[in-house]
């Protein structure tokens, strides 16, 4: 053992000898002697470097190295050098690695080494290494393992800080160790829980290295993204997941049993049949990491504070400095750092009196162009602010910047220098000169044209908060009046009204040409027997009273009754020989009101079927009135509009999301639009939009909504889908069921004026034609609306909005494959199939849609409710 090290030390020695005469070829300098560990974070047992870095020295002596107890060394050093030529310079770099291991979790401090260079003794720095647990993912030290065991890769999630403001923008690391016998085949796409956090796309670009944790080998692959919070408390990152497609060795006993026939003797040892593997679709979960999330302090926050986070440095340039008034300068502002730069606002101009200023223009400088590329916490973006002076200025004022710094804790205003300026004054016009010139000639004045006016065209740099004091919830029963049962019962009324008069119509006319209907005959009868029941004889009243009788009845026989004995009195008094009594006053008395009865019984049966067709109308039509909800969400809607109006926004949106996620959900148009507002303040146009978009839907007529939308437009020039025709998209000027009950009100007018000529046929018919005639042009447009009009659950079947920046759609569902189109925040799109974290989309498209492949991290749904509640 010792003859190896002796070997190996005399073979780096051997190899430092080499360099050391590519460093005599280089210009003298002081050599520098710098120590790190890669990586800074392991778990226990899991094989690190630790590395030394001499630049432009030659090392003479390799360093007794030092470590704590709990640190030992795994390998022997191995070195690496990198030549470089800067301004003509040339450097020279030998790194010195060794391999350590932690064998428990903590924090440790790697102590200074000694070690000569160019004979001198040099020391290096002071190293601190963490040890975590991880999760528990990994298996313990010492325990056994199965096979599966040991072939299943791993997911680890790394934040770069435990303790973070709000709105800090935060690296943090996905890394999947990949066992050494593992082949991995394909990967797909990380996908994280992004409730609580806005989480850049994680790319498929990654940094690869090996390590040894508890004896076994892995392949790390490292996937970076940053991070930043939309809520304060105590969260939770993750997990993570990742679909990978690898091949694993297979299981000894299986590959004999697929080479060997059944009853042979397969007592092989392992691995007597090498490079044998089997594909496995495997789906890899993370660990879930507790971060903590603090408040951005109240005290000191300035009045235009926009939410930027982080660490930011500002220059500015003009040009050009020689000028005159009125003359346009160009202002190039640089701002540059780490942060959420999604937040920042145009630094503003300190003093703008003397100065018309035009909007700013952003750009990016340095920072991840392609959504392909690592997300990075270093970026560099660019505005250009267009400045006319108005009068003299010595020099361009400062600009100036707000923003929370999480280092110092505290709001930072950053201001730029003053650009001097070398300014003359505009040149006097001819006709001043010549006003302002002596002697005695005439002075001829010049007419100046007037500059041309132009119409202002609108520009609008922001959104425009103004909540509704009340919230229009919509109902959790609303049904579509074109599939209410109590509508179309009501519409049965104008129809049965005119039904009923067309039959009294000819119920009329019949009368009329049999001088007498039933009821004219009846009354008939009744007024003769009326006439003589006063003073007649009692043969005259008893035949009267008969023939009234006969009047009623027709052919039917009476049966047993006091009618049956007035006919009999009748036929005793006026067809018998013998002398009858006298009626008695009591008696004609019982008789008239038995015939009285008779006579009104027999009208009554003439209205049974009017009466009875208007009950049933009226039963049907009876409506259940709604159950009172059991509680208002009407507190909680003022208490977001109250955190609006404070600037916090995050608890606005918190407050108004906890609305929709309630059982029943609470929805209405003005919730929608606090949540919206709150996002946009975020600076998360997509989700913004989305917000906005779902609003439209419940009330597409809203002019401050309308023109959210509108400047949302402006900003990212998102996609939507169009109707297909100028009358479809005039329907949603109004609801279905208001389309519906306009159709109704024609059809109402229409029947109602028939109803009319009906009843008076011997009347004017202007009136009832020109009612009619408005009815029907009420009726066939609101009916042809109504139809043309989609129905809820079609205006959101499948459509989805992308709420992530820097999207695009490929051609196939791979980020390396053709790309078809930029699909900005807040663009629609229509998901056609689902293919694991892919989706295959239809895009809006002039002049007819596209299609393409899209990350379902990307998109989100523009309706997650019961689709019957979409107007």
């Amino acid at each position: 053992m010792k003859s190896s090290v002796l070997s190996s030390q005399l073979s780096v020695l051997s190899r430092l000898a080499v360099i050391a005469v590519l460093l005599l070829t280089s210009s003298a300098s002081a050599a520098v002697v710098r120590a790190y560990v890669q990586p800074t974070t392991a778990r226990p047992n899991q094989v690190i470097n630790y590395v030394i870095t001499v630049q432009d020295g030659q090392v003479q002596s390799l360093p007794n190295l030092r470590f704590p107890l709990q640190i030992g060394q795994t390998s022997g050093v191995s070195t690496s050098q990198q030549i470089q030529i800067i301004n003509g310079r040339q450097s020279v770099s030998l790194q010195l690695s060794w391999g350590i291991t932690a064998t428990e979790p903590g924090e440790f401090v790697i102590p200074t080494q000694t070690i000569v260079v160019d004979g001198q003794s040099m020391t290096t720095n002071e190293v601190k290494l963490t040890v975590e647990n991880g999760g528990g993912n990994f298996p313990p030290n010492g325990q056994a393992q199965t096979q599966d065991d040991a072939n299943q890769p791993i997911l680890q999630i790394e934040l770069g800080k435990k303790e973070i403001y709000q709105s800090e923008v935060v690296p943090v690391n996905v890394s999947l160790y990949v066992p050494r016998q593992v082949q991995l085949r394909r990967l797909g796409l990380i996908e994280m829980e992004k409730s609580d956090f806005a989480i850049a796309r994680f790319p498929q670009t990654n940094e690869q290295s090996s390590t040894v944790i508890d004896g076994i080998g892995y392949y790390v692959l490292t996937f970076r993204s940053t991070l930043s919070s939309l809520r304060t408390g105590d969260l939770k990152v993750g997990p993570a997941k990742l679909e990978l497609l690898v091949e694993v060795p297979a299981d000894a006993q299986q590959q004999q049993r697929g080479i060997f026939p059944p009853g042979f003797q397969q007592n092989f040892p392992p691995g007597f049949f090498p490079g044998m593997s089997e594909p496995r679709k495997l789906e890899v979960k993370s660990q879930q990491v507790t971060i903590k999330v603090l408040p951005m302090p109240a005290e000191g926050k300035p009045a235009n504070f926009s939410g930027a986070v982080g660490e930011f440095q500002m220059t500015a340039t003009a040009s050009p400095t020689d000028l005159t008034v009125g003359d346009p300068i160009s202002v190039e502002l640089a701002v540059s750092g780490t942060g959420n730069f999604d937040a920042l606002n145009t630094p503003a101009l300190v003093s703008n009196g003397g100065w018309k200023i035009y909007p700013a223009k952003r750009y990016v400088i340095e920072g991840q162009m392609d959504q392909n590329q690592t997300p990075t916490l270093e970026r560099k973006v660019g505005y250009t602010q267009v400045l006319v002076p108005e009068a003299v200025h010595p020099n361009v004022p400062p600009f100036e910047l707000n923003y929370f710094s999480p280092s110092q804790k505290k709001y930072v205003t950053l201001r730029s220098e003053a650009i001097p300026l070398n300014m003359k004054p505009a040149p006097v016009t001819a006709a001043a000169e010549s006003a302002g010139a002596g002697g005695s000639g005439t002075v001829t004045e010049v007419p100046v044209a007037p500059p041309p006016v132009t119409d202002p065209q609108a520009d609008i740099t922001d959104i425009l908060v103004r909540p509704s004091p009340k919230s229009h919830w919509i109902a959790p029963t609303s049904t579509l009046l074109l599939r209410s049962s109590a509508f179309w019962t009501v519409q049965a009324v104008p129809v049965g009204l005119f039904a009923f008069a067309c039959m009294l119509a000819v119920a009329r006319r019949r009368k009329e040409a049999r001088l007498a209907g039933r009821a004219g005959e009846l009354r008939a009868a009744w007024e003769q027997f009326e006439s003589v029941s006063g003073s007649a004889s009692d043969q005259e009243f008893l035949r009267s009273a008969a023939q009234f009788i006969q009047t009623t009845h027709g052919i039917t026989a009476v049966g047993e009754g006091p009618l049956k004995a007035i006919l009999d009195r009748y036929e005793a008094t006026n067809f018998t020989a013998a002398h009858a009594p006298a009626l008695k006053a009591s008696e004609r008395g019982e008789m008239q009101s038995t015939l009285a009865a008779l006579m009104r019984q027999t009208l009554a049966k003439l209205n049974v079927i009017a009466i009875a067709f208007l009950l049933f109308a009226s039963n049907l039509g009876a409506a259940e009135a709604p159950k009172a909800a059991s509680a208002s969400p009407d507190d909680v809607y003022r208490d977001a509009i109250a955190e609006i109006e404070k600037g916090n926004f995050t608890r606005a949106q918190y407050l108004a999301e906890s609305l929709t996620k309630k059982t029943p959900p609470h929805l209405s148009a003005e919730v929608f639009q606090i949540i919206g507002h709150a996002r946009y303040r975020q600076g998360d146009m997509g989700r913004a939009a989305l917000w906005y978009q779902r609003a439209q839907l419940l009330d597409g007529r809203n002019p401050e909504l309308n023109q959210n939308l509108r400047h949302i437009f402006e900003r990212t020039r998102y996609l939507v889908f169009g109707e297909d025709s100028p009358l479809r998209d005039a329907s949603f000027a109004l609801t279905t069921n208001e389309w519906l009950i306009l159709a109704a009100a024609g059809v109402w007018l229409i029947f109602l004026s028939f109803t009319w000529r009906v009843f008076l046929s011997q009347g004017s018919t202007t009136w009832p034609v020109v009612i009619s005639i408005i009815g029907l042009i009420i009726a066939v447009p609101s009916g042809a609306f109504a139809a043309l009009r989609p129905l809820g659950p079609d205006r959101v079947k499948d459509i989805s909005v992308v709420t992530q920046p820097d999207v695009n759609s490929f051609t196939s569902a791979t980020v390396t494959s053709g790309t078809v189109i930029a699909l900005p925040p807040g663009s629609q799109v229509r998901t056609l199939e689902k293919r694991g974290p892919w989706f295959y989309v239809e895009i809006p498209g002039s002049p007819e849609t596209l299609r393409g492949w899209v990350e379902a991290g990307a998109i989100t749904p523009l309706w997650t409710w019961d689709t019957s509640l979409v107007p």
